[in-house]
């Protein structure tokens, strides 16, 4: 029996290590920020060299998306793209994606960024243009920043065709994907050693018989 139960403090020991080291990694939550209710308006055109730029500083390092408040309803999808771009304070480009104008919805939160890892703290600035184009391309909403901005962008400043609009911040939420708080790896590790002594315990009454 106590041969029994030392192994099963050891497996316990090990499993817990193993778990320690790869929960970080596989197992997460989501954390969501979004802008306060408020009033919006749009911008006029991302079309034609209209970019309409967000600073911004993520609070944590791995995004899993971020979404931006789009209306296609009165621009032509036949043709064009959104070219979506997030550079550093250097203007390196450390993100780009090409989301066709014929793959958006008519409006509504649309994800323009997926799976980017960007250092807390930093300031980046994500850039919205509209490319080939039939027309203006979708309407992009903005909102008062005193009111609305979330943590994000409320020490950022947006531009729309190299001028600074004040008082304005993209309407736009970002998500995050962040490992569990402590306690919760403290559950998972009394469950493990909780299993492991259960199995042990049937073993030995097993053999016991």
């Amino acid at each position: 029996m106590k041969k029994i139960y030392c192994s099963a403090a050891v497996l316990s020991a090990a499993a817990i290590l193993i778990f320690l080291y790869l929960a970080p990694q596989r197992i997460r939550t989501s954390i969501v920020s979004e802008n306060k209710v408020s009033y919006e308006q749009p911008v006029p055109s991302v079309a034609h060299g209209f970019i309409l730029s967000q600073q911004f500083v993520p609070r944590y390092e791995q995004l899993e998306r971020i979404e931006v408040y789009i209306n296609a309803l009165s621009c032509s999808r036949e043709e064009g793209y959104l070219d979506i771009r997030i550079t550093d304070s250097s203007a390196e480009v450390l993100y780009e994606n090409q989301l066709p104008l014929a793959a958006l919805p008519e409006y509504g939160m649309t994800p323009v960024v997926k799976e980017v890892r960007l250092a807390a703290g930093n300031t980046y600035k994500l850039s919205i243009e509209a490319v080939d184009t039939l027309d203006d391309g979708p309407a992009i909403s903005f909102f008062p920043n005193e009111i609305a901005a979330n943590e994000e962008e409320s020490g950022g400043g947006l531009t729309y065709a190299g001028q600074r609009l004040e008082n304005a911040v993209l309407r736009a939420s970002f998500c995050y994907s962040v490992p569990l708080p402590p306690v919760n790896y403290l559950a998972y590790c009394l469950f493990i050693v909780f299993l492991i002594f259960l199995c042990a315990e049937r073993l030995f009454l097993h053999l016991k018989k």
